[in-house]
């Protein structure tokens, strides 16, 4: 796909991750200013996959000086006096601002607590649209976002969706939510979000701009499936994104050589072709460590194989069969898979009887095999809330050809938009003016001679 070096169409991302949406968004043809991510692991694999002196898809190159190139806390940012007045200073040159704020807080899958301190975080990346003023603002986020929160900790009238759209109304943004489902961008994973796309100073109205957009979200998903050349019509199963993932001979985890890891075998799906980025079979994928297995639950995973449907497991049979968790996935090789979350456990293969692997949930995303992962493969307990192991940079990611489809969608928007105001014809009162300004161009003429 053509990329673009023009500043109309440069980006910042804020609460970046591992780079899933970066990655999608540099697809597109936009380019990134500069990314801001708290975590470290999270900011190492973002930098390098998309910073790094030879980072297989670098970007960000015209990251600002004032800013170093490390991870940041949004809130600290925000507080810094100095960091406002630089920020403030790009008012006029950001097309686009874009972030998937924690969603914890909102997620149906979840706790679901109106109280979560990361629920503000949305709110934090309003203040900076405030400052900077970009274009167009893009917020992803899980479906519980446009779900008011009743009965629970934080009760409301109404979701944060609307409240984000009213304060973005405030600053001169007309809004609209859209809910998408990754399936529809050729990712092997029924992955619902919603996205929020506010645009500055448009006289678009909010249904028109919610019917355009919908409609460029369905031509820029058949352009992203022709981009990688991949089916047009049908979901890509799960089998189709991770088969030559599987079967191969085990050998030596490269970065973790007291695990297991296996080589690829033949990739026979356009899907695992695209992924694969020219990764040769016999070599030995990133991020491809299989975990140890108790005998227990050994046994569980042989167990499922041979008496239980593919899908989630029932609780009567994780009850029976003595196991604290309450979801298993027994994946189903012939469709798209649930959505992943950021616990690799929950997922037994569809044919080994093990947990599926860091780079397996990151074929599920859509990241292609080239794109590394960097920091602790997985973190238990109170951890969790603060740092990001590589399974959990793969789940809370936006899957990248969702992003590159909501990317192109959102390009073209900016065309139409830039057209319309060339084309729209002039106000009564502007009429007024060009004739005033033709007429004393007349009369001066007229002196002159």
């Amino acid at each position: 796909m053509t990329t673009s070096n023009a500043p109309r169409l440069s980006c910042i991302d804020l609460f970046a991750g591992c780079g899933g949406l970066s990655l999608g968004l540099k697809e597109a043809g936009w380019n990134g200013i500069f990314a801001i991510e708290r975590d470290p692991m999270a900011f190492e694999t973002l930098s390098q996959n998309l910073l790094s002196p030879g980072a297989p898809y670098a970007s960000f190159v015209d990251w600002p000086a004032w800013l170093p190139k490390t991870n940041h806390d949004i809130v600290a940012l925000l507080k810094n006096d100095s960091m406002r007045k630089h920020l403030r200073s790009l008012r006029g040159t950001v097309a686009m601002m874009a972030g998937g704020p924690p969603c914890q807080g909102f997620s149906v899958g979840g706790r679901r607590d109106g109280t979560d301190e990361r629920n503000s975080l949305v709110y934090q990346m309003l203040d900076m649209v405030e400052l900077v003023r970009p274009r167009i603002v893009l917020i992803e986020n899980v479906e519980g976002i446009a779900r008011r929160f009743v009965a629970r900790p934080g009760e409301a009238s109404t979701s944060v969706a609307d409240a984000v759209i009213e304060r973005l109304s405030d600053l001169g943004y007309t809004s609209v939510f859209d809910v998408l489902d990754a399936t529809r961008f050729g990712v092997p994973q029924s992955r619902r979000r919603v996205v929020i796309v506010g645009i500055q100073g448009s006289s678009m109205s909010s249904a028109n701009l919610k019917m355009t957009f919908g409609d460029m979200l369905s031509k820029a998903a058949i352009t992203v499936r022709q981009h990688w050349g991949l089916p047009q019509s049908k979901n890509i199963t799960a089998k189709e994104a991770i088969g030559d993932l599987t079967g191969g001979a085990r050998v030596a985890c490269p970065d973790s050589t007291a695990f297991e890891s296996a080589v690829y075998t033949k990739a026979t799906s356009a899907y695992a072709r695209a992924m694969r980025r020219g990764q040769k079979s016999g070599s030995i994928p990133n991020s491809h460590r299989f975990s140890k297995h108790g005998e227990r639950i050994q046994a569980l995973y042989n167990l499922a194989h041979q008496t239980q449907p593919p899908g989630r497991l029932s609780k009567a049979f994780l009850l029976e069969n003595n196991t604290k968790k309450d979801k298993k996935v027994l994946i189903d090789a012939s469709t798209v898979v649930s959505t992943i979350t950021t616990h690799p456990d929950e997922f037994i293969h569809y044919v080994e009887s093990r947990n599926i692997t860091v780079r397996e949930m990151a074929r599920f995303q859509s990241f292609p095999d080239n794109f590394h992962f960097h920091g602790r493969y997985t973190i238990n307990g109170p951890r969790r809330k603060h740092d990001v192991a590589r399974c959990s940079q793969v789940g809370n990611a936006v899957p990248p050809l969702m992003a590159e489809g909501v990317g192109l969608a959102l390009r073209n928007l900016l065309d139409l938009l830039d057209a319309q105001s060339i084309t729209t014809p002039p106000s009564s009162s502007e009429k007024q003016c060009s004739k005033a300004s033709a007429q004393n161009k007349i009369l001066s003429e007229a002196a002159a001679d």
